[in-house]
């Protein structure tokens, strides 16, 4: 198998290239952490390095459903890309909510929750992406176009 970039990697490069193509990407962190009802004062550090987190309460990290959990098949990367809609919208600029989902250069796997919230983003209008090359990614975002006013369903 090749040797390739790794996803941290492509990660990385993605994020430090989004400006080229009007983005503001962010990492987004999903999965569980664990904070302290009693505020900073709660958390304590022991001497063997481990936390003791007192009055805990579990908390979701990324996007989040309405009861907390995280959204699940988000993707490594939310923001928005800055396009300018001609003509109904005469030159307003638009921020288009904009994902990409990282993948190392050889082997990488989409989930079936992945797919799916890409395909939401797609279907809303939105610019979402599986690269596993920064090339890939950037190339995507600023070649996007709107999709036809004819095509969208009414919201």
């Amino acid at each position: 198998m090749k040797k390739g970039m790794s996803e941290a990697g492509v990660a990385s490069r993605i994020l430090l290239g989004a400006h080229k193509v009007a983005s503001k990407l962010f990492r987004t962190n999903s999965g569980k952490a664990w904070m302290s009802n009693l505020g900073p004062s709660g958390v304590h550090r022991m001497k063997d390095g481990s936390v003791l987190i007192q009055a805990p309460r579990a908390i979701g990290l990324g996007m989040c459903l309405a009861n907390g959990d995280s959204a699940p098949g988000q993707s490594d990367h939310h923001g928005w890309t800055v396009k300018t809609i001609p003509p109904e919208w005469v030159g307003r600029r638009v921020a288009i909510i904009t994902a990409v989902e990282d993948k190392r250069e050889h082997g990488g796997r989409v989930s079936d929750e992945q797919r799916r919230h890409i395909a939401l983003i797609h279907n809303d209008g939105g610019i979402a992406v599986v690269a596993n090359t920064p090339e890939i990614a950037l190339d995507y975002i600023a070649n996007w176009a709107p999709p036809s006013v004819h095509n969208q369903s009414p919201n």
